[in-house]
């Protein structure tokens, strides 16, 4: 399956016969047609067929986490879409599934979401979007009344859709941390408008560096390549700062810019 024809599929999300025809003429053999078929019975009842949440995390994100498509739910994208790494994804199936099932979902079937947010066991942390962004009004004031609701959850994420946050007139919950992704199509203007939220932790900035494997070169790399006072993320979600907290879901570091090397 090449990335093209997925991002074909994608883009017919608001016409889903259209959609529909062309998964069933390009996912035709193995684990592609598997989980297509998956996703065809979710399309004709409306029920998951994929998890809502991954529950279970992994060894870098340890934590509960929600996942959309990336592109089409981010209209705040700018150069981020020239490295964005929620493609890579995109090799697998059933991420690629789960990510238009969850799309879908947010756009029209938001009871699913709200019954699968409600039944997080308590005390966890989330990362909405770990793929993906906030692509309307609708769905920002749908995620923070869903926070409101489960104040025993701690919410993280990371977002370039910040003129919806900044037109946003509700009550922000006090257990949502958003970092500010570089990448957007937005001006500073904007990102200091932003900056100055009372649920942004800081900036999350993606820097261009040569070195691939985490270690003092790329720190020393990623860290010039900014240019200023700031944390590089060692790629360790779970217990970055050594004490079993993480920095992007913390105010500890508030204010302070998180680095990561794109290479």
């Amino acid at each position: 399956m090449t990335f093209g024809t997925l991002r074909e599929i994608t883009k017919l999300i608001g016409a889903p016969y259209l959609m529909m025809d062309k998964i069933a003429e390009t996912c035709t053999t193995g684990a592609w047609k598997v989980n297509a078929d998956k996703f065809n019975h979710f399309m004709e009842t409306g029920v998951p067929a994929f998890s809502v949440f991954a529950k279970k995390g992994n060894r870098k994100l340890p934590f509960v986490a929600f996942s959309a498509l990336p592109e089409v739910t981010c209209p705040g994208a700018g150069d981020c879409l020239n490295w964005c790494y929620s493609y890579k994804a995109w090799r697998y199936p059933a991420a690629f599934f789960r990510q238009l099932q969850n799309t879908i979902l947010v756009i029209e079937r938001s009871e699913y979401l709200t019954a699968a947010f409600m039944g997080i066991a308590k005390d966890k942390t989330v990362r909405l979007y770990v793929d993906g962004d906030f692509d309307s009004a609708q769905t920002l004031e749908f995620w923070m009344n869903l926070c409101h609701k489960r104040k025993d959850l701690n919410v993280y994420g990371y977002s370039k859709s910040w003129e919806l946050f900044l037109a946003y007139t509700g009550k922000w919950p006090t257990n949502y941390i958003m970092n500010v992704s570089s990448g957007s199509r937005y001006g500073n203007v904007m990102k200091k408008m932003v900056l100055e939220l009372p649920i942004t932790r800081g900036e999350f900035v993606a820097v261009k560096i040569k070195e691939k494997k985490y270690g003092p070169e790329y720190i020393r790399q990623t860290l010039e390549a900014f240019g200023g006072k700031a944390m590089v993320c060692p790629q360790t979600c779970g217990d970055c700062r050594g004490n079993g907290e993480h920095a992007c879901g913390s105010n500890q570091l508030k204010g302070i810019p998180i680095l990561i090397g794109v290479h």
